[in-house]
């Protein structure tokens, strides 16, 4: 059986040797075949780690998953040129794989690039036997996206009776970011000064968007809030941090919790929104 936990693999895999790779993998379709075959070039034995539901619904939006995580994880085990399949439990703690498992190779698909450049250098910082691979991101863009706007229902917006929240539902899903739907607001006085998404063209994540929109109105960061959908990477939370900002809530956990570390390390803290989950929140 390909499909294995964390503690097997470890067993069977030599320290430095496999190719690591992860990704939601919904609507498996041929570019994500074509992508993992690319991967397979990289190196054998191929790991594939597949984010599990409740990662995949934050990361590609309401009412993603389509296919949960172990009917994805039994395709992608199907294809010859695939080792090994985890699937991944806690939100995105690629760290804690990467202790484990000690990968040769780990591979990430282009995306926010100076994000991506930022996070390859922190896992080569902490583990430099691991060499990182960026793969054109075109190979997976057969737009499962697109495929499940034609299936999917909107948000009932309606149903959200606390404002920020709703705008940050709303902000995350009506993004055209191809990776990671997130959204981020400024609120000054119970008001909403800006907002944002993911803006690949920008190169920057929502959160520091989101701040250069409230800095260009001239507003007083010190005393404004900002609330992200999720909290902030490390690359981030410098930003914020360089901004005076000191006010900063979350809507749902979201990996390793640098960014978070690094703010409360620095005086800031960083709080969890609280809210009762409803069908809205599937």
């Amino acid at each position: 059986m390909k499909i294995v936990n964390l503690s097997k693999l470890n067993k069977i895999l030599k320290p430095y040797t496999a190719t690591l790779v992860g990704g939601v993998f919904d609507l498996f379709n041929a570019e994500y075949l074509r992508y993992l075959r690319e991967c397979s070039k990289v190196g054998r034995p191929l790991v594939v780690i597949v984010q599990a539901d409740k990662t995949a619904r934050i990361r590609s939006g309401y009412n993603r998953p389509i296919m949960n995580e172990r009917q994805r994880a039994e395709i992608i085990a199907a294809l010859e040129f695939v080792d090994f399949v985890l699937i991944l439990a806690k939100p995105s703690d690629y760290e804690k794989y990467l202790k484990i498992i000690k990968p040769r190779n780990y591979i990430y698909p282009k995306g926010i690039m100076k994000h991506r450049r930022y996070t390859a250098r922190l896992i080569t910082d902490k583990f430099p036997n691991i060499k990182i691979f960026f793969l054109d991101n075109k190979l997976h863009r057969y737009n499962a996206d697109f495929l499940a706007q034609q299936i999917l229902a909107r948000r009932d917006y309606t149903k959200i009776k606390n404002s920020i929240i709703r705008q940050l539902y709303y902000v995350a899903d009506n993004s055209k970011a191809v990776i990671g739907k997130i959204s981020a607001l400024i609120v000054l006085n119970n008001k909403i000064i800006a907002k944002s998404d993911n803006i690949e063209s920008k190169n920057m994540h929502a959160e520091c968007i989101v701040v250069n929109k409230a800095k260009s109105q001239g507003v007083d960061l010190r005393k404004a809030k900002l609330y992200i959908l999720i909290p902030p990477c490390k690359h981030c939370a410098e930003f914020i941090l360089k901004n005076n900002i000191n006010k900063i809530y979350y809507l749902h956990p979201y990996g390793n919790d640098d960014g978070i570390k690094f703010l409360n390390k620095n005086g800031i803290k960083v709080k969890k929104i609280k809210f009762k989950h409803k069908r809205y929140d599937k």
